[in-house]
């Protein structure tokens, strides 16, 4: 970038003093172009939900879908920053464009007004948890109309359920909000504060075997509620070149799932290669 020269034999020293400011100014912006244009580090937001997302003893954020991420990132030569936050925060702090992508996330007409979405990474199905001891089974909703349900708040469950809930099939629907919802979830149903507990089957069969001791008492019901869902890494439209970001994303995803890396983490996690 050029500056300035003065031709006066005289010059001013306010205004050369003035002159040097504006060009230094102007590099400094300049630099700064630079510096955000080679930044390649993207925060990206989850919450605690093993075994996709979830953060070690460490305190570092592992997980199938936190690995499927971040090497997909990697790849296409990007840093991705995982931060785990209570749900609610991280998809309202998303929406106005606080993180570059949030996973794993279930698509709904409310989320496409706001976010991208990228193809499949996994997916998701929903079963009832209770407790051993209690003989519970149902074919319909109606067979449940007695007990009392918990579920994690901000979860997008199958419509069928979120339906049944419309129509006040159960005794009651109690949603927790916490930051490790689905396991405070479980707790109730040991202590018999809740008879039922509606959750991701891979999510609460992983941590009633990470707390074996203390819900060993507790099991599924194998009938699935509606379909199994996809899950999605979702791209804010408020994050900047989000658009492009997604397509980089999913045409790098094809390849790490037909390479087989994406089945290596499934099989490293023990879940079977549900994603489609």
């Amino acid at each position: 970038m050029r500056c300035l020269t003065l031709t006066t034999n005289r010059p001013s020293v306010r205004l050369l003093g003035a002159i040097f400011r504006l060009c230094l100014a102007a590099f400094s912006t300049v630099g700064a172009w630079v510096a955000q244009a080679q930044d390649k580090t993207l925060p990206i937001g989850a919450t605690q939900w093993p075994p996709f997302e979830f953060s070690d003893p460490r305190g570092k954020a592992v997980g199938t879908d936190t690995e499927i991420i971040e090497q997909v990132l990697k790849r296409l030569g990007y840093t991705p920053q995982m931060i785990l936050q209570p749900w609610n925060r991280v998809e309202t702090t998303a929406a106005r464009g606080d993180f570059a992508a949030i996973y794993s996330v279930i698509r709904t007409p409310e989320r496409e007004q706001l976010f991208f979405y990228s193809d499949a990474i996994n997916s998701s199905a929903s079963v009832f948890f209770k407790r051993k001891a209690d003989s519970v089974s149902w074919k319909s909703f109606d067979d449940l109309k007695n007990q009392r349900i918990a579920i994690a708040g901000g979860y997008a469950y199958p419509i069928v359920f979120g339906n049944a809930v419309k129509r006040k099939t159960f005794a009651s629907v109690k949603e927790t909000f916490d930051a490790n919802a689905d396991l405070s979830n479980l707790r109730a149903l040991k202590a018999g504060l809740v008879d039922l507990v509606l959750c991701e089957v891979n999510v609460c069969s992983y941590l009633i075997k990470q707390y074996r001791n203390e819900l060993d008492a507790l099991h599924a019901i194998p009938t699935v509620v509606g379909d199994a869902m996809d899950l999605h890494v979702a791209f804010p439209k408020a994050w900047p070149g989000s658009e492009q970001l997604v397509r980089q994303f999913n045409a790098e995803l094809a390849k790490f799932i037909a390479d087989g890396s994406r089945a290596k983490i499934f099989k490293a996690y023990g879940i079977g290669t549900t994603g489609k």
